[in-house]
């Protein structure tokens, strides 16, 4: 039971103080934000299995009870490997056919005992975790960042999820249509309903991130200069293949932009086999006084920068769905130094429920000692300090 309050897990790198973090926050999204993709969430080890669950093939289980303000909420997450069968026919008998076993995973996802679509599930619980490994939001790949925004947006904002995976399967459908045009199995103008659709979810798509980018950036500006004694301008750029500013757009102007450009690459996405514009192009940046933060910004400049982006996450959360989202903090104060350590902590423990881990207690900070919980973890095993 993790109670109200911040409560700090101890232990050495290597015993499962991440991974603990990753679990609670699969709860709230659906997806590891640590993964590459679901197989890397399966249990290695086939032995640390009951047999119940080996007979159910499930390799992966999290669950937990949430208590909220009005009402406890049980969520349980399940990866399972499956065997299918492909059927493949032998070049020397055309009538014959040889059965391969392949593995497959498939995902269940129940709240309150009863499954549900990812798209209901996701948003049950709100979370924020923040990691050393943010610093990506700046100089990692564009499609990072697209997953932030997707993934916050989607915690708050069904609406929005279910477009994006119908958005997703679009492009994909477009896409195989494009090579098939090339090749001249098909016409161009089988590529009329799939653009219909293009157009409409990812004008939504474009309009929703385009106004988070403007929330997070005044959010994100307010806590930067609590963070940094140099009072330094930061702000979130939102970019698109749409020519204006996406914010001073309304969703049907993004629209008719969009569907301009999609008639206007038709050639040049026949040639590459793949849509070239679209909100799955789309990117943001990070600009301190205007100079973009992976360009220009020095190491510390840019932890800062994504520290602010992500305490601006969590109130964003706080505001938008009426109650304090769960803050997840692994081993971020080791990154810090003392002043900051004292004001990201003053923030963190103003919520109602944190979680903090650290390989070193002398990382937290000692104003905080008297209000919170302490927790040894060791292979995986939490127990309680007294």
């Amino acid at each position: 039971m993790l109670e109200p309050g911040v409560t700090i897990i101890h232990g050495n790198n290597g015993n499962g103080k991440s991974n603990l973090l990753e679990a609670i926050y699969i709860l709230s999204v659906g997806k590891s934000q640590r993964a590459i993709n679901d197989k890397d969430l399966l249990i290695f080890n086939p032995k640390t299995l009951n047999a119940a669950n080996e007979a159910l093939g499930i390799h992966t289980k999290v669950s937990a009870n949430v208590e909220g303000s009005h009402e406890s909420t049980k969520l349980q997450y399940d990866l399972f490997e499956i065997d299918s069968k492909k059927q493949e026919e032998t070049p020397q008998q055309s009538n014959s056919t040889n059965h391969i076993k392949k593995k497959s995973l498939k995902k269940l996802v129940r709240v309150n005992g009863i499954q549900r679509k990812i798209s209901e599930f996701v948003g049950e619980m709100n979370a924020v975790l923040f990691t050393v490994q943010d610093l990506e939001l700046i100089y990692g790949s564009p499609k990072i960042r697209r997953r932030y925004l997707d993934v916050l947006i989607s915690q708050h904002n069904r609406e929005y999820l279910m477009a994006l995976q119908r958005y997703q399967k679009t492009v994909l459908q477009r896409n195989h249509l494009l090579r098939s045009i090339k090749t001249g199995i098909s016409r161009v103008g089988e590529l009329n309903p799939w653009d219909h659709n293009l157009v409409i979810d990812g004008g939504y798509i474009i309009f929703t991130r385009s106004k988070l980018i403007q929330q997070l950036s005044k959010l994100s500006l307010s806590q930067h200069h609590l963070l940094s004694p140099l009072k330094e301008n930061l702000n979130l750029v939102y970019i698109s293949d749409i020519e204006e500013q996406p914010s001073e757009s309304d969703q049907s102007n993004i629209s008719r932009i969009l569907k301009q450009k999609l008639s206007a690459r038709i050639s040049t996405d026949v040639n590459k086999g793949f849509t070239s514009v679209g909100p799955h192009r789309d990117d943001f940046k990070i600009t301190i006084d205007e100079m973009d933060c992976s360009r220009f910004a020095s190491r510390g400049q840019g932890r800062v920068a994504t520290l602010s982006l992500k305490l601006a996450e969590a109130q964003y959360l706080s505001d938008t769905r009426g109650e304090n989202p769960l803050i997840l903090l692994d081993d971020v104060f080791s990154e810090l130094d003392s002043i900051r350590r004292d004001k990201v902590w003053k923030v963190v423990s103003d919520y109602q429920q944190s979680l903090i881990t650290t390989s070193n207690m002398n990382d937290i900070p000692n104003n905080g000692t008297l209000n919170m919980k302490i927790c040894r973890i060791v292979d995986g095993s939490i127990d309680e300090v007294d």
